[in-house]
């Protein structure tokens, strides 16, 4: 019994061990220098107040009339979070670029040209002013900023829930961006469709929000949202296996699709397959709420993806409960995901069948 015990805590030393490995918690430097040219163009909400936003200004505020400040002040409508852009950049301090070929929502809003224009004179703004000097002198403060995060997120165990309900194993990195110029606020970034080179990244971007702070202060990173990210952006990236094998099934049953419901179109649902997808990692989320949360909760976030038309939710909730794990019919997530579909199809069938 004893020797069972031991092999037991190597087993989750080990599992907290390779999360550890697989879970990035620092500064992105692409992330960082779009931030502070758009600080410095008066595009982005003021950071709170901290010795390092002092430093930030004190080094970079002569640079006011640099051409990537002056080109992204000529945009009409700047969102926080075009900052993102950044991660087309790689390979630093010898930048690359990836010119996305997506058809992203910055080149709708501000036409490709200006947005790649935008890139390059970044990576212009990135050498002219010798950013990565400044980068690399806080490189350990970046490091100290992020290890209170990165051993919550460890410790949630949320990353092992994930896989354990996939049963298999799969490249996914998860990547937090701590970002100590954002006071605004928390989201995901997408990587795959601004760089596929980070497609199988999970990233979660997060500010600092002490409103009482003062330049004797440093950045504070809170652990805040993140298992839902994991479990909702890690699914798509477990489940795409499954819908390139059975892309044929799936798209003879894009008679489901609901495209003129308002959720759809406010949540950009714009294909079948995505509609699906989202559906599928929503109820997912929905039964390792069931699993991992109180039913309350649970209750409230299937209410709140059927809310916003994700229609199926209501229909793959009790079914993966019911059908998929340890002890039921199906304990093989390959042998599962058909099962799902079908489910769908007898519930659902086409008009006139």
């Amino acid at each position: 019994m004893k020797k069972i015990k031991l092999l037991a805590l190597a087993f989750l030393l080990m599992s907290s061990a390779r999360a550890q490995q697989k879970l990035i918690v620092k500064v992105h430097p692409g992330v960082e220098l779009f931030t502070i040219v758009q600080i410095l163009a008066d595009k982005f909400p003021a950071p709170n107040p901290s010795a390092y936003s002092k430093e930030v200004m004190d080094y970079f505020g002569k640079y006011k009339e640099h051409p990537a400040v002056l080109k992204v002040k000529s945009f009409n409508k700047v969102y926080t979070d075009l900052t993102e852009l950044g991660w087309t950049m790689s390979d630093f301090p010898n930048i690359r670029i990836y010119e996305p070929t997506e058809e992203l929502n910055w080149y709708k809003n501000y036409g490709k040209e200006n947005v790649l224009e935008y890139i390059r004179l970044c990576k212009d703004f990135f050498r002219d002013t010798k950013f990565w000097d400044f980068y690399q002198a806080h490189a350990k403060q970046y490091e100290e900023w992020g290890q209170g995060i990165k051993q919550n997120v460890s410790d949630s165990g949320t990353m092992q829930q994930l896989q354990q309900f996939y049963g298999f194993n799969t490249d996914v990195t998860w990547y937090i961006c701590i970002d100590p110029l954002n006071s605004w606020g928390s989201h995901a970034i997408t990587t795959k469709n601004i760089n596929p080179q980070f497609s199988n990244m999970v990233v979660y971007n997060t500010g600092y929000f002490n409103t009482k702070s003062t330049v004797a202060d440093k950045p504070f990173f809170e652990y805040k949202g993140f298992d839902y990210l994991v479990w909702h952006e890690g699914s798509h990236i477990f489940l795409e296996p499954s819908f390139k094998k059975y892309k044929k099934e799936i798209d003879a049953m894009a008679y489901l699709y609901n495209k003129d419901d308002e959720g759809m179109k406010r949540n950009g649902i714009g294909s079948w397959e995505y509609c699906l997808n989202e559906n599928m990692v929503r109820a997912i989320v929905g039964s390792l709420y069931k699993k991992y949360r109180t039913e309350r909760e649970f209750k409230r976030q299937v209410a709140r993806e059927t809310a916003s038309d994700f229609i199926y939710v209501e229909d793959l909730v009790p079914f993966i409960i019911d059908n998929y794990g340890e002890g039921k019919k199906y304990t093989k997530f390959e042998d599962f995901f058909p099962a799902m579909l079908q489910m769908l199809k007898e519930k659902h069938p086409p008009v006139g069948k």
